[in-house]
């Protein structure tokens, strides 16, 4: 009797596995098509612009400051010329500084706007798994899965749906007031 009840949940246990669904998706091809994703570059670029002007100008001061340094009298006070060389030299590592804390910006600022798309697309693939009754689906973007089984590849199903909730969810721009 045992052996029968072990044999009986071995073969609804292999069953069980063979009976389920499985698929692949490919999430950064999902993100990357997006509406929110163009935007998302867009606003980067638009900050990154932002910052390189601002870099532009300090390269400027510190051409400016070095061409009035080279310039400068062979007679003029060692002291002066220490003081202009000193400047000099705070304004190339304030330079650098903000080389690095605007690059760190441009960083968080990705991620952050980021997360919530991320977010989106994995929410949605977890919609198209349930309707599509999928049990596993993998992930085949990362590379970290070089053998996998194969299964149907859902990332057009994906992309579709989120075009669609892209288009029915798009804000309408706010009446502007007459004056």
């Amino acid at each position: 009797m045992k052996k029968n009840l072990f044999l009986l949940i071995a073969i609804l246990s292999f069953a069980t596995v063979f009976s389920q669904k499985i698929a692949t998706v490919n999430s950064n091809e999902v993100v990357f098509s997006m509406p929110e994703t163009k935007t998302l570059q867009g606003k980067l670029e638009e900050k990154q612009k932002e910052l390189s002007k601002q870099l532009e100008v300090m390269y400027k001061d510190f051409q400016t400051k070095a061409d009035a340094l080279k310039g400068m009298d062979t007679k003029t006070m060692n002291a002066i010329q220490e003081a202009k060389m000193k400047e000099l030299q705070d304004l190339q590592k304030r330079i650098e500084s903000f080389e690095q804390a605007a690059q760190k910006e441009v960083q968080k600022m990705e991620q952050d706007l980021s997360a919530p798309i991320i977010e989106k697309a994995k929410k949605t693939i977890e919609e198209i798994a349930n309707e599509r009754g999928y049990s596993h689906v993998f992930d085949v973007s990362n590379g970290s899965l070089i053998v996998y089984p194969k299964g149907d590849d859902i990332t057009d199903f994906v992309k579709s749906k989120v075009a669609t909730s892209a288009a029915t969810s798009a804000p309408v721009a706010p009446a502007t007031k007459k004056k």
